[in-house]
């Protein structure tokens, strides 16, 4: 099992980040952080917020 941490990921990079990292890596837990500026959308991940990864 591999841990990932994402900084960043409310973004539109970060974001898509983490959807792929969902689809492609099956076992992969990951965090992420994100100071929500100006460029950082909580709706981005809206789909997965209850994903328990």
């Amino acid at each position: 099992m591999q841990n990932i941490l994402v900084a960043g990921g409310m973004g539109f990079i970060g974001s898509n980040f983490i959807l792929m990292l969902l689809e492609t890596d099956a076992e992969a837990r990951i965090a992420n952080l994100d100071q929500l500026t100006y460029a950082g959308n909580p709706q981005n991940l809206t789909a997965v917020e209850d994903n328990p990864r």
